[in-house]
């Protein structure tokens, strides 16, 4: 199985790599037009994060990383472009109140005529419990923390985009086209996630009373799914100066997830796996300047002794940029 996914991502690649090569040029049936000869520069603040919960009958975890915003500057031409960015150090006063976390966070994403392709890589180190008064009683100026939850999670997903001749997806994310008229395609592609995450002291804080820590005893996992998207994207141009996106891309699938509880014990399951990575764009258009707001997010799930464990990759972006 896994050799036959390595073939099909190796074809989606290749054909990724030879749309790339085509000419940007391209106006169809007077739905979107092209600024892919101008430069672009862009300035934007994000902020990005793996999020996780843990929920078992009415009650959920919610455990975030002190994750700061990001600020960065990017540059496109003929349909090619560069973002760069570094985080923001964090306070003293965020470090008492939500713990120190550690980071590496590398993204890319290919938007081209008839297809998407995007892959990360995100680690975090060092996490904090943002709903405590759900557990116990909290009357402290800071969150419960769990300094040695570390979290890493890589993905690759490859979309073939059905209405292309009238609809752009670069008009509505890389923003080197532009959509004149209302319209949305299918999507159809493939992904591929991995997920791990280990602690030595369990996923609870230790503030929490073993009454409520003791029936979810896990102090590593790994979770592996691979399946097809197929999904729908569709922009509303509500005016020559503004237009908003929506993108619906459910996965369908299989995973394999192995779990380790504080004995070292491994449990490991075989089934179907369903995901869900919804997107948003908002974005504003003038002779000068350009600006917007993207949001995004990717949620999978697994579950083990009557508790489910949602994962979520997220990010949000502000910028405002410049053609030249």
């Amino acid at each position: 199985m896994f050799r036959r996914v390595f073939i099909l991502v190796t074809v989606l690649i290749s054909g990724l790599w030879i749309q790339a090569q085509q000419s940007a040029m391209d106006t169809t049936n007077g739905y979107y037009e092209s600024v892919e000869e101008a430069w672009g520069l862009k300035l934007y603040t994000a902020y990005r994060h793996n999020a996780m919960e843990i929920s078992h009958d009415n009650s959920s975890l919610k455990l975030l990383p002190n994750s700061p915003m990001t600020l960065g500057m990017g540059v496109s031409f003929k349909g090619a472009g560069v973002w760069l960015g570094v985080g923001l150090p964090h306070s003293q006063q965020s470090i008492h109140k939500y713990g120190k976390s550690d980071r590496l966070d590398i993204q890319g994403s290919v938007s081209m005529k008839r297809m998407i392709g995007e892959a990360y890589l995100r680690y975090y180190k060092g996490y904090y419990n943002s709903n405590p008064d759900d557990f116990v009683s909290w009357d402290k100026d800071y969150y419960p923390k769990i300094p040695d939850l570390k979290t890493l999670s890589l993905g690759f997903s490859a979309n073939y985009i059905l209405n292309h001749r009238k609809f752009s997806n670069k008009a509505a994310y890389s923003r080197t086209q532009i959509q004149i008229k209302s319209t949305g395609s299918i999507l159809m592609g493939i992904f591929i996630n991995y997920d791990a995450s280990e602690s030595e002291n369990g996923f609870f804080p230790s503030e929490f009373p073993d009454s409520i820590t003791s029936g979810l005893d896990i102090s590593a996992y790994q979770y592996f799914a691979t399946g097809i998207n197929l999904g729908y994207t569709y922009t509303w141009v509500i005016s020559r100066s503004f237009f908003v996106n929506g993108t619906l891309n459910p996965g369908l699938g299989y995973k394999d997830i192995r779990i380790k509880n504080s004995a070292g014990i491994q449990e490991i399951k075989r089934n179907a796996n369903l995901q869900l990575a919804m997107k948003i764009s908002i974005g504003y258009e003038s002779k000068v300047l350009f600006a917007g707001i993207t949001a995004s997010t990717l949620i999978r799930n697994m579950n083990t002794n009557n508790y489910d464990i949602d994962m979520a990759t997220e990010q949000f972006r502000l910028y405002i940029g410049k053609r030249f």
